[in-house]
């Protein structure tokens, strides 16, 4: 019997986390009764009390799981694969990325300019031996690679994409609210899908409301151009957030607020229907491209960059701390409108590309 430990950001039922840990999980399946899978949160409370002596590989999986504070980067993480290669176990990075690091960060990387990162000899000696020895590292984007290169890891990882890349409709996952749902959305030929919620101000600009009041203001002009609105979370902590974008928008007969918690299958189901979508969230991307739906994406952090650029669709993000979020939505839509097919078929090269890649260490058998 071949034992997996799958490290993620789970438990806390936050749908992008949950999606990536059932994608890993899916394609598992798919290796036989000879391995088995187990399952444990990032956070060191819960971390510190896994041994991996009884594991053959330890997989850090998906998402903003390398993180950082300021100028800091977390290192509890990487000292425990460290330690996992200290007692011969096999360890692989699964489209993992770098978060919570200054918005200044992303145009020095652009530039090839050095971050003003703090670290000692001896963590970045440590990191560079993990991803050295790592099976498979693949990470989520071109900017966490960047980051990685000036912490002295060159050639040891490479741009895999987000497992979110993995995500497809499944057939017959609908039940009847959804299906009832569906036909109240059908009886509108233009509908944007909007995902709102809350990192509690921790965004780039440290301001939750203004956005929300440059979101509401272009939303009742899209109402007013004859769109509806449908109104979702990811989240159950996003609930308050959503509630009080609702309550500004004027006309309410062409809104649904949805206060209904979805799996990312049947989320991709009711999105189907829309023209476009507006996330907050990052994976709420995910689940728009699965669909095959256009998405503007807020970039409240560094994650959010992170994917798109790795895709190359910067012109359809906007920065939270931007102080023209309503026109350059307004313009979005144009766009979008007028060149629907060709950015939907740029986006499924992209994330056929990656699903490529992302599957790999299971075409190997996570070589183990």
């Amino acid at each position: 019997m071949k034992k997996v430990l799958y490290i993620g950001w789970i438990g806390y039922k936050n749908l992008g986390d949950e999606l990536m840990a059932d994608l890993f999980k899916q394609q598992f399946s798919t290796l036989g009764e000879s391995y088995k899978l187990d399952f444990v949160n990032i956070e060191h409370k819960y971390l510190k009390n896994v041994s991996p002596n009884q594991y053959d590989l330890i997989v850090l999986g998906g998402g903003s799981i390398l993180s950082g504070n300021g100028n800091l980067i977390h290192p509890y993480i990487i000292e425990y694969l460290y330690n996992c290669l200290s007692i011969n176990k096999k360890i692989m990075i699964w489209g993992s990325g770098i978060d919570w690091v200054p918005k200044d960060y992303i145009e020095r990387l652009e530039n090839n300019v050095e971050i003003p990162i703090v670290i000692s000899n001896n963590f970045s000696a440590k990191i560079k031996q993990v991803f050295m020895e790592s099976v498979w590292s693949g990470v989520r984007g071109p900017l966490t690679l960047k980051v990685l290169e000036q912490y002295g890891v060159k050639k040891d990882a490479h741009i895999s994409g987000d497992p979110g890349f993995l995500l497809k409709p499944q057939v017959n996952s609908k039940n009847e609210q959804i299906n009832k749902l569906q036909s109240t959305l059908q009886r509108n030929e233009k509908i944007i899908g909007v995902n709102w919620g809350t990192s509690f101000n921790n965004i780039y600009g440290e301001d939750e409301i203004a956005v929300e009041n440059q979101l509401a203001d272009i939303l009742n002009q899209f109402i007013e151009n004859g769109y509806f609105i449908y109104l979702f979370s990811v989240w159950r902590q996003d609930f308050p957030s959503i509630e009080r974008l609702y309550s500004k928008l004027d006309n309410k007969s062409q809104v649904i607020l949805d206060q209904n918690l979805y799996n990312e299958y049947e989320l991709m189901d009711i999105l189907q229907n829309c023209t476009f979508t507006i996330n907050f969230k990052l994976h709420a991307n995910f689940i728009s491209l699965a669909a095959n739906v256009p998405f503007i994406a807020f970039g409240y952090r560094f994650k959010v960059f992170d994917f798109v650029k790795s895709i190359n669709y910067e012109k359809y993000l906007i920065s939270t701390d931007d102080q023209n979020i309503r026109e350059q939505i307004l313009q979005l839509e144009l766009d979008i409108v007028n060149s629907r097919s060709t950015i939907l078929k740029n986006l499924n090269v992209h994330q056929n590309s990656f699903r490529k890649s992302i599957i790999e260490p299971f075409n190997n058998g996570l070589y183990i």
